[in-house]
């Protein structure tokens, strides 16, 4: 009976998935790399920034903002990024990502029109071209109109 216990516990440490949450709230670890994500309203970044970038500053968008870096490097990744986000009735919004590169550090950022106090969770795809590879980030954030 013991050898059988052992072999079940065994399994199912091997049936946890690579991917966990570290203390940070808007930082998820998924195998060798840092995903930063967090949503925050548009309004928070420059006037000037927003016309470069292409984005809406008002107060009822918010902007996702993903970034992704080698966990060990700590070197920026260039992915492909696409996604929606579901809102707790089940409206589902497709996400359309800009890929922003800085040299040292790369973002891709979406915005979403939200109502206030709307919660919604996100599904994101992080797909390396290279290698092939290719991740799934799960989070939930509440958003307010500004």
């Amino acid at each position: 009976m013991r050898p059988i216990f052992v072999l079940f516990c065994l399994t199912w440490l091997w049936s946890i998935p690579n991917v966990y949450a570290s203390d940070d709230p808007n930082m998820t670890i998924i195998g060798d790399w840092q995903v930063h994500h967090i949503a925050f309203p548009s309004t928070f970044i420059q006037p000037e920034v927003a016309k470069a970038t292409g984005f809406d500053r008002r107060n009822n968008y918010n902007l996702i903002n993903i970034s992704v870096v080698d966990k060990t490097s700590k070197q920026p990744l260039a992915l492909k990024v696409t996604g929606y986000a579901q809102n707790l009735i089940g409206h589902r919004k497709n996400l359309t990502f800009k890929k922003i590169d800085e040299g040292d550090a790369i973002y891709y950022l979406a915005e979403i029109r939200h109502a206030n106090e709307e919660t919604y969770r996100f599904f994101i795809q992080l797909s390396e071209p290279t290698s092939g590879r290719s991740e799934t980030l799960e989070f939930m954030q509440k958003m307010w109109v500004d």
